[in-house]
């Protein structure tokens, strides 16, 4: 009977990214599916719609590939990774900006808000749902206080990193992120266990993975 070899370990992210540039592109899935989760909390602090946050995050996927040989060792990846998606999240929600705006000045009318629906029983229904109650309660706090809240609580990243992420001082992270838990009630909070809320697994992962992959491999086609 074989031992295990207790000494072998993972490949460092260094030494995947090493091998990707060597050429090696399809370890490109691994630091996808490592950090798909992180970015899609990342864009969706930005961005509420979830067709626009997924594409989002295969634009930040191709740019982080493209642009993968300016990547410096001396940060983590995922504080590189975020900041791109940040980026890609506020470029998206310009442009949409906008078109609502050109909208409004051809169409010489106020776009009706699609969330401004009355809470039939339906709805109410659906709130029964833990994950999907926090999402909502989430999705209410303004944009900088939201960010500092997902990478926080519900990612677990730490005040240093976040501040690196977000440019921000640790002082900073920690007052927004006070007053992002103040916004939200205990008596919401309670409700679910917020470890879980927007989550990206299983076929959301795998479709994201898949079309950025293909387009890798379509820009590499002797791989």
């Amino acid at each position: 009977m074989k031992l295990k070899n207790v000494d072998q370990k993972e490949p460092t992210e260094a030494l995947i990214i090493e091998k990707i540039l060597d050429g090696q592109i399809e370890l490109f899935e691994i630091l996808m599916r490592r950090y798909n989760e992180l970015l899609y909390r990342t864009i969706r602090s930005y961005i509420s719609t979830e067709s626009d946050a997924e594409d989002t995050m295969q634009d930040t996927y191709i740019k982080a590939f493209q642009k993968l040989y300016q990547f410096k060792n001396e940060a983590k990846f995922s504080t590189w990774l975020i900041r791109i998606g940040i980026n890609e999240a506020l470029q998206r929600k310009r442009k949409a900006q906008k078109l609502r705006t050109i909208a409004i000045q051809q169409e010489d009318r106020v776009l009706q808000i699609e969330d401004r629906t009355i809470m039939d029983p339906e709805r109410k229904t659906m709130y029964k749902e833990s994950s999907h109650f926090m999402e909502k309660a989430i999705d209410t706090l303004p944009e900088k206080y939201k960010i500092v809240y997902m990478l926080k609580e519900v990612e677990g990243i730490g005040i240093s990193e976040i501040s690196s992420s977000l440019d921000l001082t640790n002082s900073n992270v920690k007052v927004r992120l006070h007053r992002a838990r103040i916004m939200l009630r205990d008596s919401i909070l309670s409700l679910t266990d917020h470890t879980t809320v927007f989550d990206f697994g299983n076929s959301k992962c795998d479709k994201i993975v898949a079309n950025v992959m293909d387009y890798i491999f379509n820009l590499n086609p002797q791989h």
